[in-house]
């Protein structure tokens, strides 16, 4: 024991493979637990350690291991630690730039030290740089980390992977530099559903975060970035270029934007079974017949009569319209009684064919891939917003031809229930395939952030009381495994796709 503590520490730059006899001194800057690779199955409790100079690596304890070893570690601390063994990655992306990475088994002892000296960093990244991007994705062994404000989302939303027609799950987030250059982030399968967007989006600008693990790929002949089953987010971290961004992404219009869903391409076996009418045949369906029939027209939009309106005052909770009480004047909505009004789209367009024309009625998701807006923002757009006032986004629409799926209500009024347009190269709809998924979330990272209230995603902004300042100054990270489901499933799938 004693020679043991006479060891001196080795720099993470200097261990070899096969090296076994030495000691490191390192924090464990993050902690995540994937799942194998086209398995269900728990691939062990992951760590990126970082040493005195900054230096990461991978360190890992086995799956048979983690019963015993997942409280060796806490997210932050620095241990000594000595007893272990090394090997040479064995995956196709390694997780730090080292020729090593460190395996822990029960042997393996592991001290914590307070006040280490010299200081060990919080962090170490292998970020990513926007340009040569090209260059960087063909040579691509190590994962890339990504830092920049969170600009716009897309969100969660489901599409076709390539080879096997099977539907998952998506959402995207397009990241700024301070040269505001920007890039697409994609988060695949479980991270995806389970991301808080409202929590980012409610965030005060800038909303600078830190994505690690990612994989680059090229989707729509550009270069975009994908989750892995070992990414992590760090929301508002604390780095150097911290400050540079908030200078630069404090304005107004810095706040997060929520885009519309993308437009989905029906399938063939989705097409099969609905029926195909003109625009004069619209006219003349019977809602005893067509009440839960969905029906198919191709035809251009002519105008949207404003008689009603485009947009209501609905329910916050299930945005059914508001009536007004009569002695106080409050909106009222019938279910949940009196309720804060959120604009709500109610658009009426006539649409034609050759032959004919027809009234629809659209609303919701529907109309917002339309118009490329949600309701409530494209009303506080307008300096005096009215029902009757028709804005541009809506008008821009007029003339383009659409493929609408339409039902018929009981007061024979035509419902748009899905819209495309009809000359899309459906090429952009069938998506690569995910990469990813995210690990299980740890006990250890729990007592040391934010707890998530059964969310995917904490969030800490740094001005905010934390609960100790070591919070303050990690920001809030989000392991992607606290949400995943078979991250190497889907990176199969990706792979072929790719």
């Amino acid at each position: 024991m004693e020679l043991e503590q006479n060891i001196e520490h080795a720099l993470l730059r200097h261990i070899r493979p096969y090296q076994t006899t030495f000691k490191i001194r390192v924090r464990a800057s993050r902690l995540w637990r994937p799942k194998k690779y086209n398995s269900d199955i728990y691939d062990g409790l992951h760590y990126l350690l970082v040493d005195e100079e900054g230096h990461a690596i991978h360190g890992l304890i086995e799956e048979y291991a983690y019963p015993y070893m997942s409280n060796k570690m806490e997210e932050g601390q620095v241990y000594d630690i000595t007893n272990f063994y090394n090997r040479k990655p064995i995956s196709k992306y390694k997780v730090a730039d080292h020729v090593v990475e460190l395996c822990f088994n029960e042997s393996t002892e592991f001290e914590p030290v307070m006040d280490a000296f010299p200081p060990i960093p919080e962090h170490s990244f292998n970020f990513l740089h926007f340009d040569n991007l090209e260059d960087q994705m063909r040579t691509q062994t190590v994962l890339k980390d990504v830092n920049g404000c969170i600009k716009s989302l897309i969100p969660e939303h489901q599409v076709t992977v390539k080879d096997t027609g099977k539907l998952v799950s998506k959402c995207e987030i397009f990241v700024e530099n301070l040269r505001r250059e920007d890039i697409r982030i994609t988060f695949w399968g479980d991270i995806a559903r389970k991301f808080d967007m409202e929590r980012v989006k409610q965030l005060s600008p800038p909303v600078l975060a830190v994505f690690t693990g990612l994989r680059l790929t090229k989707f729509q002949e550009r270069v975009t970035a994908a989750t892995t089953g070992h990414t992590c987010i760090i929301i508002n971290p604390d780095i150097p270029i911290a400050n540079e961004y908030k200078a630069e992404f404090s304005k107004a219009g810095d706040k997060v934007k929520v885009l519309p869903v993308p437009f989905k391409r029906p399938t063939a076996e989705e097409m099969k079974d609905k029926s195909t009418k003109s625009v004069f045949e619209l006219n003349t369906l019977d809602p005893d017949i067509y009440m839960n029939k969905t029906v198919c027209c191709t035809a251009s939009i002519l105008q949207f009569p404003v008689h009603n309106g485009w947009w209501y005052r609905g329910c916050s909770k299930c945005f059914e319209q508001l009536k007004q009480r009569e002695d106080s004047g409050e909106l009222i909505c019938p279910k949940h009684d009196v309720q804060i009004a959120v604009p709500c789209y109610k658009v009426y367009v006539t649409i034609r064919d050759d032959n004919n024309q027809a009234t629809l009625i659209l609303m919701g998701r529907q109309a917002e891939q339309l118009f490329g807006i949600n309701c409530q923002d494209l009303v506080n757009k307008r300096l005096y917003p009215t029902e009757q006032a028709l804005p541009e986004e809506i008008k821009k629409t007029t003339d383009e031809t659409y493929l609408f799926e339409i039902t018929v209500d009981q007061y024979s009024e035509l419902m748009v229930r899905n819209i495309f347009p009809s000359k899309q190269s459906f090429a952009s709809t069938v998506e690569q395939t995910p990469t990813t998924v995210t690990p299980e979330r740890l006990p250890t990272e729990r007592k040391r952030n934010i707890e998530a209230s059964g969310k995917a995603m904490c969030i800490v902004e740094p001005e905010k009381k934390a609960k100790n300042e070591k919070e303050t100054k990690r920001g809030a990270m989000i392991s992607a495994s606290s949400v995943s489901s078979s991250a190497s499933k889907e990176q199969l799938q990706k792979e072929k796709a790719d």
